[in-house]
């Protein structure tokens, strides 16, 4: 099932101050509930965009917590798939940790898909967010919650 979690506002170009120009990209966010065998927890799939910065981060943040509240009740993991994100900075980094703990506050565990060779699996390893959250190869690795990329230090 799908389910939009909230409206974007259009693409938009505006100043802030000490970076100049900034473009606001629109982004759709998607949530599937994740069919699996009944040993495995309910989860929830959070598609992340193709690029995450400055621009879209903080609207970013309040969809994924929208998306949290949405599920509060019917999950007990959420999986932030980021195989398709192309490029992230440390604002990824620090959403990734918000997001992890604003969703344990609702008892909803957090893990992440990655690509093994992508950018999000070095901004995770250099910020060092892997050791808060479980980050595995692929959705179906994370459903699962085996064969995790890095054993947490």
């Amino acid at each position: 099932m799908r389910v939009p979690v909230r409206k974007r506002p259009p693409t938009t170009t505006h100043q802030r101050v000490g970076i100049g120009q900034v473009t606001t990209v629109p982004f759709r966010l998607t949530l599937n509930d994740l069919p699996g065998p009944p040993h495995h927890p309910r989860c929830t799939l959070l598609v992340m965009p193709r690029e995450m910065d400055i621009a879209n981060c903080d609207e970013l943040y309040g969809a994924v917590c929208d998306a949290v509240d949405l599920r509060r009740d019917r999950t007990n993991v959420l999986i932030l798939d980021f195989t398709r994100t192309i490029f992230t900075d440390s604002r990824g980094a620090r959403l990734i940790s918000a997001t992890r703990e604003y969703a344990e506050r609702a008892g909803i565990a957090v893990r992440l898909a990655v690509e093994e060779d992508g950018v999000v699996r070095r901004v995770v390893t250099l910020t060092g967010v892997r050791r808060d959250v479980p980050v595995f190869g692929s959705v179906a690795d994370a459903v699962a919650g085996e064969d995790e990329l890095w054993a947490r230090d």
